[in-house]
């Protein structure tokens, strides 16, 4: 909540005024103790937020959940959004694993909206070069994974391939610890899954698409469930699947995207569904 409070310039007696004492509200940034759901709802009609953002407030800090926002908007498609995140996040201040994720995320940024592929393998360069990482860490598959995607645009396949299965052999071994990590992995099957779609090489692309559809499943995340089964569906088209598991396949890429407020997505599955 204190980030909430700084960026309204708000003290807590101001924000506790007319709502609880200054030491419940006390009691709730410091201490973790949660105010009955009266004085919640209060609290956030008085910052204008919603009541889920105060409670992943209360439980990460300020730049994990600006991460957060910016792996999601990654899934749908706003770019602007995470320029928006990054523009206030200062790189000197972070730990090592928080510069990864910052320069994985303006990486990607550069490789899918600027396509700016220079810049995208610096910034996943950076993270690959790091001293302090390990080729076990989840970033650094994600940097190894954005260069295969690099090679892909260039249409160097037999670079992009290399690295896509570097990163393949060691997610198949790679124990999810959190729903994080479990999204970082979702992030690289489905690259891999579209990469290889892109081959014509449909059961590899099904394979991976499959396994992370199961990952979804398991670890009750519905966030790329929409670009998953849309990336099936195109598959079906492409090897002339029966019209009816197509049918089924736009169907729920549909409703997840709908969950998702994913509009570009919508979009997509809208012209596809046309042809």
């Amino acid at each position: 909540m204190l980030v909430f409070v700084k960026k309204l310039g708000l003290s807590q007696t101001e924000l506790s005024q007319g709502i609880c004492t200054q030491a419940t509200l006390s009691k709730f940034e410091n201490l973790g103790r949660i105010p009955s759901i009266r004085i919640i709802t209060q609290l956030c009609d008085r910052m204008n937020i919603s009541l889920s953002d105060l409670m992943v407030d209360a439980t990460v800090t300020a730049v994990d959940a600006l991460f957060d926002k910016a792996d999601f908007n990654l899934i749908t498609y706003d770019y602007d959004a995470i320029r928006n995140i990054l523009s206030q996040i200062v790189p000197e201040k972070l730990t090592a694993s928080e510069k990864w994720h910052y320069n994985y995320l303006k990486g990607s940024v550069a490789l899918y909206d600027e396509h700016d592929l220079v810049a995208s393998l610096f910034y996943f360069n950076t993270i690959l070069t790091d001293p302090e990482i390990d080729d076990t860490s989840i970033y650094y598959l994600l940097a190894l994974s954005g260069c295969g995607q690099i090679y892909e645009k260039k249409n160097d396949v037999e670079k992009a391939e290399h690295y896509f299965n570097i990163v393949f052999d060691s997610v198949m071994h790679k124990h999810i610890d959190d729903s994080h990590s479990a999204i970082q992995i979702l992030s690289i099957l489905l690259n891999g899954g579209v990469f290889y779609a892109q081959k014509q090489d449909y059961d590899t692309s099904n394979s991976l698409l499959n396994y992370a559809y199961h990952t979804c499943s398991d670890n009750h995340i519905t966030y790329y469930l929409a670009r998953i089964i849309y990336q099936l569906a195109q598959n079906a088209i492409a090897t002339k699947q029966p019209q009816h598991l197509i049918q089924e396949y736009i169907s729920d890429a549909r409703a997840f995207a709908r969950l998702n407020n994913n509009t570009t997505l919508l979009q997509k599955i809208a012209a596809l569904n046309k042809n």
